[in-house]
C-alpha cells in the first residue's frame, strides 16, 4: 500500500518582519497511510501548524519534499489535483465559509472544478448527511454554532472529493459540546468511510482517540507512537510544555514511588482496572 501522504527531509525557512530567517521546520520525515488517523501535537511554536499547510501546498518546501499520492507539491501542475485530494479544515470555521446559505458553501468547491450539476446535488446531499447537517441545508451559516460550522467545512471537503482531511486546531474556538462533536464527526468519517485524518489539536484527549500520535517540538518531530506509546512518557512530555492526561501522570507518580503497575495507562478506565 503507497502512502497518502510522504514527507521527506522537509525544511521551511521564512523571513520574519525583521528580515531574519527563522526555521519553522526541519528534517520533516513522515508517512500517512491511507485510513489512518493520526494526531499531530506540540506547544506553540513547535510547526505543527507550518506542517499543516505543507500538506496541500499552502506552503512548499524550502528543502526536501511533501509528496500527495505520489504527486510532488513543488510541480504546479498537480496542485490542482492535489487540493482536491487533501481537503483544510481551519481553526476559525468564518475563514472558510463563503456562502449565505450552508447548501451553496458546500457546493462551492465542486462547482468550481467543474462538476456537473446534478452530480453537485449529489454530493452536497451526502456530504450534509454524513456530518449530520441535512436539517440546516436551507440555514444561513453564521447562525449556525461553532461546531456546526466546523461540520459544514468538513461537509465541503467531502463534496469536493477528499480522501485525506487535515484540520488545523479544528476545536480551538469551540466549547466541549463542539469539541465532542467534531472529534466524533471525524472518527466517525475515519471508520466508517476510510478518509484518512490528519488531526493537529493541543487537546491531548484528543489526541488520545487517534491511531497515531506525532509530538513536534522546535520544528522537529521527537517522537511518535501509539497514544499508549507517546502519553505513557509523562515526564518528556512535561519538559516540551505539554500536559499527559491525568491518568497517565497519576499512573506515573504511583510508578515512581514504586507501585507496580503495567505499560500504557492513558485512560480513566485504564487505570481503574490496574489499581483493582
Amino acid at each position: 500500500m503507497e502512502p497518502v501522504i510522504e514527507v521527506k527531509g522537509l525544511k521551511h525557512i521564512y523571513t520574519d518582519s525583521d528580515n531574519n530567517r527563522i526555521t519553522a521546520l526541519e528534517q520533516i520525515d513522515m508517512q500517512i497511510m491511507p485510513g489512518e488517523f493520526v494526531a499531530v501535537i506540540g506547544s506553540n511554536g513547535s510547526g505543527k501548524s507550518t506542517l499543516a499547510r505543507h500538506l496541500n501546498a499552502l506552503l512548499l518546501p524550502t528543502e526536501g519534499s511533501v509528496k500527495i499520492n505520489g504527486m510532488d507539491t513543488m510541480e504546479e501542475d498537480n496542485l490542482w489535483m492535489i487540493r482536491q485530494q487533501i481537503g483544510m479544515v481551519f481553526q476559525n470555521p468564518d475563514n472558510q465559509i463563503v456562502a449565505a446559505i450552508v447548501e451553496e458553501d458546500v457546493a462551492f468547491g465542486p462547482e468550481n472544478i467543474g462538476v456537473p450539476a446534478d452530480e453537485i446535488r449529489k454530493r452536497v446531499d451526502e456530504a450534509l448527511r454524513i456530518v449530520d447537517m441535512e436539517a440546516y441545508r436551507t440555514h444561513a451559516p453564521h447562525l449556525l454554532s461553532g461546531g456546526q460550522k466546523q461540520r459544514v467545512a468538513i461537509a465541503g471537503t467531502l463534496a469536493l472529493g477528499s480522501e485525506c482531511i487535515v484540520l488545523d486546531e479544528p476545536t480551538a474556538m469551540l466549547d466541549p459540546r463542539g469539541r465532542r462533536e467534531i472529534l466524533a464527526t471525524m472518527k466517525r468519517l475515519n471508520k466508517e468511510k476510510n478518509i484518512t485524518v490528519v488531526y493537529i489539536t493541543h487537546f491531548m484527549t484528543e489526541a488520545m482517540e487517534a491511531d497515531r500520535v506525532v509530538v513536534m517540538n522546535k520544528g522537529k518531530i521527537v517522537f511518535q507512537g501509539t497514544p499508549a506509546e507517546v502519553f505513557s512518557r509523562v515526564d518528556e512530555l512535561e519538559k516540551m510544555g505539554l500536559e499527559a492526561p491525568m491518568a497517565s501522570k497519576f499512573a506515573f507518580e504511583l510508578k515512581k514511588s514504586g507501585a507496580k503497575l503495567p505499560k500504557g495507562i492513558i485512560t480513566n478506565e485504564d487505570l481503574a482496572e490496574a489499581l483493582c
